[in-house]
């Protein structure tokens, strides 16, 4: 996945958060199903960022 890939989906899965936080606040909370999918989210942004620091610390230390 390239880098601009990485970002573009940190983008999206930290836009889909910010819905999903928003709506939580204006209709008293999470439904079970929205509390699993912000779980889920919270697991592949770590996991999207995790994936760009390795990413860029391979760019910085590249020979080629």
């Amino acid at each position: 996945m390239a880098g601009h890939e990485i970002t573009d989906r940190i983008a999206d899965l930290i836009d889909e958060e910010y819905r999903l936080r928003t709506a939580a606040l204006h209709h008293g909370g999470l439904t079970p199903d929205e509390r699993t999918r912000l779980k889920e989210l919270e697991r592949q942004l770590d996991a999207a960022v995790a994936m760009l620091h390795r990413r860029q610390a391979l760019s910085v230390f590249d020979d080629d």
